[in-house]
């Protein structure tokens, strides 16, 4: 009975640290329940492309499964360290090791219960919200939200076993430390730390390795591994930049005289430099979750924006047929007939041919055939003949010269160079029948040449003949049009594409990495906001005594609050800052592993990109108000 009421008396004396605890649990509870129950839905299992998204949302679960894991870990090291006192104390009035292990049973126990009630209320509650969302998204209002309890007992099951990793880390620590040394162990001060220079010199390699990859990305093939090991580097370069830069910067400011005996700078520089090898971590943790939320958003959103602008790309008419052969008469007529089955009208056609597009390398005005995980562009070559049909315009050529098109415009060189030879180019910037051959993940070129001969010479692949018409009637009507098509004329998959067909594929990807990408940023949000309060909280309370003893010996109100700002903005606004930073050299791998998805719009990333970073700095700045409140509140208390 004992053990209950000494619990008891622990979860109702910390109540904001187990109120907070509790509150980042129920999030993260509510937050696996939606997508566990995302998951299992039949009606999201069997909608348009419906096993894309089921695929994507499991994707994001086992990151969201993550986060949950280790921030629970996290937020659990600061109840412990409120525990510790009361525990040396219980262990000094004759309690023993398995009396304190029964309490921490006891609190556990009924922090895990309350917890998964208001997660589970949430989450239920939430989940409808998420459908709407999701059906708004996909444009599929046949989504339906339907209660799951294997949801329910998945996520209990999940949660409850990390509440047991964690009382066994608990018991770990109690194992590890005398119990009576507890006593002062929640007030024991750090030493000085060493500025340890060769560390912080490894960190700022490790940042700057991850900074080249990430520059230096072009899309490919392998631009995607690439691009995840610049991210490893760049997260153990931000830990050890963070913990040794920081301590080094703060022993910098107080071997200046003029900057550190100022009463304000004083006690923030010399309070956070006997913690800063802990807050250093924090910091860098913060500055991670940022960067995570800035590329997961921007990303996500970019690709939903820019789905209209894609479509486009791929399919400049309604239906687009690539064969190797020319259609004949037979195939039209048979075309005209199921287009009157369908009830829907065929507009103009356009047609030309090129030859099969071959993949290689574009780089420095120069294209090398290539198929390794660098390629990273197509190359496919027409007549200026067949470009002026298609157009409309009356361009000439004469000899060796060419014409160029990228979609992405990035090509600039007056000159180009294929199989050892060096032609003249000029860049065209517009072209009606842009063809991504095969969809494939390589970006098109187009090459116009004079005649046949040297669009053969360029590249001897076959020729690929390519006719495009518009359709008139509702998506619908459409869309079977185009699966009748395709199974009449005997077209494989790459033979064909139907722009009302690739709407709905696009829709559905990128709505669903939308959906996912703001769960995730909600999730990495809500704990980059605990992880700083969490951190201003257990800052406030080592400093309180700190500062009232200043104060008893004539520190006043307002040089107080001048130095509480001071500690605070000096390391508070280092994470967002870092996190810009890190976003800056990421943005080129950002914008080389969305044209795997051919996104070639720069002006609609930069968009995407300052609006999240203004939202994000807002955000931040409001949560800078919020600890610095509730940090001047605990230290002033007194």
């Amino acid at each position: 009975m004992i053990h209950w009421k000494l619990a008891s008396h622990s979860l109702t004396h910390h109540v904001r640290e187990n109120g907070l605890f509790i509150l980042a649990s129920s999030v993260l509870i509510a937050i696996n329940y939606i997508f566990w129950s995302l998951l299992g839905n039949d009606s999201l299992k069997h909608s348009v492309n419906g096993d894309i998204i089921i695929k994507i949302i499991g994707i994001g679960l086992m990151f969201v499964a993550l986060i949950a894991v280790i921030f629970m870990f996290y937020v659990n090291s600061f109840l412990i360290k409120q525990r510790n006192q009361e525990l040396g104390l219980y262990n000094m009035l004759g309690l023993t090791r398995n009396d304190l292990r029964l309490i921490l049973i006891i609190e556990n126990f009924c922090l895990y219960i309350v917890s998964l009630i208001i997660g589970f209320v949430l989450g239920v509650t939430f989940v409808k919200l998420a459908f709407l969302v999701l059906q708004r998204l996909l444009d599929d209002y046949r989504i339906k939200e339907t209660f799951s309890p294997t949801a329910l007992l998945t996520v209990t099951i999940l949660f409850g076993l990390t509440f047991v990793a964690i009382l066994i880390y608990d018991f770990l620590l109690i194992r590890q430390i005398h119990p009576a040394d507890l006593w002062k162990l929640s007030e024991k001060g750090e030493q000085e730390p060493k500025s340890r220079w060769l560390t912080g010199i490894i960190g700022v390699l490790l940042l700057g390795g991850g900074y080249f990859i990430a520059v230096t990305t072009k899309p490919s093939a392998g631009s995607i591994l690439r691009f995840m090991v610049a991210v490893i580097l760049v997260v153990m370069g931000t830990y050890l930049v963070f913990i040794t830069g920081s301590i080094i910067f703060l022993k910098f400011l107080k071997s200046k005289p003029n900057y550190y005996y100022k009463p304000n700078h004083f006690i923030s520089v010399s309070g956070m430099l006997y913690r800063m090898k802990q807050n250093g971590a924090g910091l860098a943790s913060i500055c991670l979750l940022c960067t995570s939320i800035l590329v997961t958003i921007i990303a996500t959103t970019s690709l939903f924006v820019g789905e209209q602008n894609l479509v486009q790309l791929w399919n400049p008419y309604d239906i687009i047929t690539a064969t190797p052969q020319p259609i004949n008469k037979q195939a039209k007529l048979a075309t005209e007939q199921i287009a009157h089955q369908s009830d829907v009208k065929i507009g103009s056609r356009h047609q030309y041919r090129m030859t099969t597009p071959t993949d290689g390398i574009l780089k420095d005005g120069q294209f090398v055939k290539n198929e390794s995980a660098k390629t990273s562009h197509q190359l496919g070559t027409m007549t200026i003949n067949d470009y002026n049909r298609v157009q409309g315009t009356q361009r000439k050529l004469v000899g060796n010269h060419l014409l160029i098109y990228t979609p992405d415009n990035s090509y600039q060189n007056k000159w180009l160079t294929i199989n050892g030879k060096k032609y003249p180019v000029k860049v065209v910037h517009h072209f009606k029948m842009v063809v991504n051959y095969q969809h494939s993940i390589f970006q098109p070129v187009f090459v116009i040449t004079a005649n046949e001969r040297l669009a053969k010479q360029l590249n001897p692949a076959p020729w690929l003949y390519l006719q495009g018409f518009n359709l008139s009637g509702s998506n619908q009507k459409q869309k079977r049009f185009s699966l009748v098509l395709q199974q009449s004329l005997r077209l494989q998959n790459t033979e064909l594409s139907s722009k009302v067909i690739q709407q709905a594929l696009f829709k559905s990807l990128f709505g669903g990495f939308l959906f996912v990408g703001i769960l995730i940023s909600m999730t990495m949000s809500f704990a980059t906001a605990l992880i700083i309060y969490y951190k201003q909280v257990s800052e406030g309370i080592a400093d309180a005594k700190r500062f009232k003893t200043m104060q008893q010996v004539g520190l006043s109100q307002a040089e107080s609050k001048k130095a509480i700002h001071s500690q605070v903005l000096l390391v508070f606004m280092l994470p967002i800052i870092g996190a810009v930073i890190h976003l800056g050299f990421a943005f080129p791998a950002i914008k080389s592993v969305l044209t795997i998805f051919s996104m070639y719009n720069l002006k609609l990333l930069v968009t995407v990109s300052v609006a999240t970073i203004a939202l994000l700095v807002a955000c931040y700045l409001g949560i800078y108000w919020l600890t610095t409140t509730v940090y001047q509140r605990l230290v002033n208390r007194s």
